[in-house]
Order: structure tokens, then C-alpha cells, then sequence
């Protein structure tokens, strides 16, 4: 059969391995194994139902061996945090003065201003500095570090 030449099943790879660069998840190269597999069986003069054999057989082969450990080389974080999840531990300014009774008021961390709520009774001004402790719902729950 005319389509099931080496050359063809050669540049079905490299196109797969070009398209996994845009296409995270090593996916695109487990079939890209499977097409070098297959180049190779056609160039050896094999038939078209060994070709789509061999090349079913690499690609899964690649896919429950090679694919995971490439994920673990290279997609090394299992969480990172973002957005209110990366919030705690940061540090930032009092925007509002807070009120001692209620120990509401607003801060300005990472260029966003929130509603906060400090831990301790010690007055916070505008301009003194917190950290936030953590996340509730929409409000920082904010600690003083230092005073004016």
C-alpha cells in the first residue's frame, strides 16, 4: 500500500514531536515513538498491519513507561500555590487604620487592596506593616509586624 511508507510514518514523528512543544503532557511524543517504530518496521519492508501493529505497541509501551517518568522530571511542583492560596506568609501595608473595638480594616498586599482582620488588639495604622496569617473566605487574617 502507497501510504504506508517509511518516509510517511517518519514525518507523522516529526510533526508529533514538534506539536508536543505547544501541547504539554508527553502525549504527542508517545505517539511520536510509535510513528519512529513504525518508520522503521516499514523501511524493513514489513506490511501495513505490522507497521500500525508496532506502532500501537511503542506508543503504548512509551506511554506507561517513558511518559511517567518524564511528568515527574519535568513537572515538579504537585501544588503551587496562587492567587488567595499564595496570600499567607506575604507582607504588606495597613491602607486603613484599623478599628481597635472590631480589628477591621484594610491592607494592601501583593497590589491588591483587601479586607482584613487582625489577630491581636494592637492598633494598626496606615502605613504599618503586616503579615498575613490566612485566607478567610474574602478577608486576610493579618498579624503586625512592626509599628510607626
Amino acid at each position: 500500500m502507497e501510504f504506508f511508507q517509511w518516509h510517511w510514518w517518519a514525518g507523522a514523528a516529526l510533526l508529533l514531536m514538534i506539536l508536543e512543544i505547544f501541547v504539554p503532557g508527553f502525549f504527542l511524543f508517545c505517539l511520536g515513538v510509535g510513528c519512529i517504530a513504525a518508520s522503521i518496521t516499514a523501511g524493513l519492508g514489513f506490511g501495513p498491519a505490522a507497521q500500525l501493529l508496532l506502532f500501537s505497541a511503542f506508543s503504548l509501551t512509551a506511554f506507561f513507561t517513558v511518559r511517567p517518568v518524564l511528568m515527574k522530571r519535568f513537572w515538579k511542583y504537585d501544588h503551587l500555590a496562587t492567587n488567595a492560596d499564595a496570600l499567607p506568609g506575604q507582607h504588606g501595608r495597613v491602607s486603613q487604620d484599623f478599628d481597635p473595638g472590631l480589628r477591621l480594616g484594610r491592607v494592601q498586599v501583593g497590589g491588591d487592596d483587601w479586607r482584613a482582620e487582625c489577630i491581636t488588639d494592637a492598633p494598626l495604622r496606615t502605613g504599618d506593616l503586616i503579615e498575613v496569617v490566612r485566607v478567610d473566605s474574602n478577608t486576610l487574617i493579618v498579624k503586625p509586624l512592626t509599628t510607626r
